[in-house]
């Protein structure tokens, strides 16, 4: 055994067959690993292709000639999804990954049917490549689209006011990890860089391991995070890791062998010639539209977001120039029956907040459902739910048009309103589309106030409510300091 350092430089030994491809062990394969090879092949086959009519159904309707960059994003983030388990475990638990489970069990019967009826073919190098060829690509796209949201700070925003305002114990675990994370933004423009270059990487073949290893480091990261914050998109990240981890193993013993056993390794690689001038062309085409699309063309179209501010969580409409704060409600009046400070009152409101953009909120003693969703982006403002995800504790949303001119405000609760573009396959992906579905079976709440400002720290409000109640309510503004406003 030769010393580490005076170890030759690795080479890459061809030979080629009759199939003008290179060969990739200069022996046979056992019957064990053909075999398990079959199982591999049949598995990774069915993770990495859409198995959801709905998606090619989407995939021809898409406008190609007026995209955004959720459509790009829907075509790479999808999953297998064969049942429809209920549940807790089902959501956060072991039971989560079944589908995982019934796709190795499909499988396995594969195998023994092709075992049977193929048993003397020797094309498994060729296949190997093809395979691994197909697991880079889904890997690539799949990571790169996550990463954009992150680097354009999409998917984790700045916490709001109406945020700011409510008690620790009435944000769910997983709101909470995501706050961490978005009052950070230079964290998660950093993580969305690891998952773009990660997919780059893939999108080569000398740096297959390279990319796998970012990927399975930062898909594993996320796979825990979601278990110990009780996420939902646990098994989508999982998915990643089971990919990268088949794409690393290719050359795992290779590195062992090197790093470990301090042996010499010559690596031999297994792919096609490519020789005739239109296999070499067409392999040059393929390659660039992949990469065009969701490294150019993706990247584009997330500056143009970012900058007309089209698709994303948080509502952009200014909302009353000046009354961004905390305001606790120094008198309330219900049907002219003034209603005294109580915790415990169903009807009072206890504080409010006015954010920036053009959402009213406030608390009261009430039942409010949890939405369990991320808020996924949305075109119109009022559809905007990332504010009120994860939140509890009787607070309400209401996005709000002002009129400046008249001094009312037009409210409409946000609600019930969670859904829109869910991604498919992944982990909230079906956590969204029940939310859509409670929120077309509510009633939404809608208020036309008018409002009077005194002074600067003071609004006044009055109107009708949606159960034909008058309302008064002073408003006064506190100042009070939040210490993470100074990471802004």
């Amino acid at each position: 055994m030769q010393p580490v350092d005076t170890l030759p430089a690795p080479t890459l030994t061809l030979s080629r067959d009759s199939s003008n491809e290179s060969i990739s062990e200069p022996k046979g394969w056992t019957p064990l690993q053909r075999f398990l090879f079959r199982v591999a092949f049949i598995f990774f086959v069915i993770m990495s292709l859409p198995t959801s009519w709905q998606y090619y159904e989407d995939l021809v309707a898409l406008d190609w000639l007026h995209l955004g960059y959720r459509d790009l994003t829907n075509l790479a983030r999808f999953s297998p999804k064969f049942l429809e388990l209920e549940g807790e475990s089902a959501r956060w638990g072991l039971v989560s990954y079944a589908d995982f489970g019934l796709i190795l069990a499909v499988a396995l019967a594969g195998a023994v049917i092709w075992s049977v009826g193929g048993a003397r073919r020797r094309e498994y190098n060729r296949l190997y490549y093809w395979l691994r060829v197909l697991v880079r690509y889904r890997v690539a796209l799949g990571m790169i689209e996550f990463g954009f949201v992150k680097l354009f700070l999409i998917q984790m925003p700045f916490p709001p006011q109406g945020t700011l305002a409510t008690n620790l114990g009435d944000i769910t675990a997983q709101k909470l990890y995501w706050l961490s994370v978005g009052i950070v933004p230079h964290y998660e423009i950093f993580l969305g860089f690891v998952e773009i270059l990660a997919g780059t990487l893939l999108f080569f073949r000398r740096t297959t391991f390279l990319g796998a290893a970012l990927t399975a480091g930062a898909s594993a990261n996320i796979v825990y995070i979601n278990h110990a914050y009780d996420g939902g998109v646990h098994v989508y990240s999982a998915y990643f890791v089971i990919l990268a981890l088949f794409l690393m193993l290719y050359d795992l013993p290779r590195l062992w062998k090197l790093l470990v056993l301090e042996q010499d390794v010559v690596p031999v690689y297994h792919y096609p010639a490519f020789q005739k001038p239109w296999q070499q062309y067409g392999r040059y085409v393929l390659k660039a539209i992949p990469i065009f699309t969701y490294l150019g063309l993706m990247a584009y179209l997330h500056v143009l977001n970012y900058r007309e501010e089209k698709l994303i969580k948080v509502p952009v409409t200014p909302g009353l120039a000046g009354a961004e704060g905390y305001y606790q409600v120094t008198e309330f009046r219900l049907n002219n029956k003034v209603l005294p400070y109580s915790p415990t009152d169903s009807v009072r409101w206890q504080d409010a907040t006015f954010e920036k953009h053009s959402t009213l909120t406030f608390k009261v003693n009430q039942k409010v459902k949890l939405d369990l969703s991320n808020g996924v982006p949305h075109k119109k403002d009022e559809s905007r739910t990332w504010e009120l995800t994860g939140i509890a504790g009787g607070r309400r949303f209401f996005y709000y048009a002002a009129d400046t001119l008249n001094q009312t405000l037009t409210l409409q609760d946000k609600h019930g309103n969670a859904g829109g573009e869910g991604r498919r396959g992944g982990g909230q992906n079906g956590q969204n589309r029940s939310n859509a579905k409670a929120a077309s079976k509510l009633k939404k709440e809608k208020m036309i106030l008018h409002y009077t400002r005194p002074n600067a720290t003071r609004i006044i409000l009055t109107g009708i409510t949606s159960t034909k109640d008058s309302l008064y309510v002073v408003l006064d503004k506190v100042n009070r300091q939040y210490p993470l406003n100074a990471t802004r």
